[in-house]
């Protein structure tokens, strides 16, 4: 499990001084209620990758080729089982929260807290997949327009509306760093999923190396969430950037 440890990268990342890992994981504790539903979140990861693949291929590819092009890993194909709402009305919620919530109404912490309430029936690699999807679907929208805007009046008249910047190529710095920051938090979630799904009795850990080992995914599981909604705030923040602003970033 070096992998999942590999989590504290993100305390370190963010100056790990700023929040106590203790109180933090009493607080994802109390906002963490699974019931009965249930996800394959390993498809959706998968399918989730081919989303920023195809969303990248005009630009530089997250990886060489998509990790699954088949029906198997379309999202469309995916269910949450024994949930009261679908798999696309929970992205859709995750999204907007992640999107469209003013960021001056809160904190990160805060925001970040506010998508756990959101996630509180469901198990921690399901929250990490779902968290991911939310921001991978409106990356692919936004990258949609940008590639279809050349070719389409329609796309064009979206990207108009949407005020959005004519050549991308100008943040080509910030969005390779997105896109790593996104591998790194998939690589991240694939350990969770893969911990997550092991019978305990095979795990071969006594107690309190396991319960070491859950103290890092509670925290990763946050830090995944977070650097989520920081990519999202990208796109938020470039859909509402003026022509000139993208002249002066570079």
């Amino acid at each position: 499990m070096t992998s999942v440890q590999s989590g504290s990268f993100w305390q370190h990342s963010w100056s790990r001084s700023y929040l106590d890992d203790d109180i933090l994981i009493k607080k994802l504790l109390l906002s963490h209620d699974p019931d009965r539903r249930r996800l394959d979140s390993e498809m959706l990861l998968s399918a989730v990758e081919n989303i920023m693949f195809y969303a990248t291929t005009s630009e530089e590819p997250v990886s060489d080729e998509p990790v699954n092009a088949n029906l198997k890993s379309d999202i469309g194909n995916i269910e949450l089982i024994e949930s009261p709402e679908t798999l696309m009305h929970t992205i859709y919620k995750l999204a907007h929260e992640m999107l469209c919530k003013c960021p001056g109404k809160g904190d990160l912490h805060t925001r970040t807290m506010a998508v756990f309430d959101l996630l509180g029936s469901h198990r921690w690699d399901a929250k990490v997949a779902l968290a991911i999807a939310a921001f991978a679907t409106s990356y692919g929208e936004f990258s949609l327009i940008m590639q279809l805007r050349p070719r389409i009046p329609l796309a064009a008249s979206v990207a108009n509306l949407k005020q959005l910047p004519s050549n991308m190529s100008m943040l080509k710095p910030q969005w390779k760093a997105l896109r790593l920051l996104f591998k790194t938090m998939v690589g991240l979630a694939k350990c969770i999923i893969e911990f997550e799904a092991l019978p305990v009795v095979h795990v071969g850990l006594d107690i309190d190396n396991l319960a070491a080992i859950k103290s890092e995914i509670y925290v990763t599981v946050y830090w995944i969430i977070r650097s989520s909604l920081v990519c999202a705030s990208q796109i938020t923040s470039l859909m509402a950037m003026k022509p000139e602003q993208v002249h002066v970033l570079t």
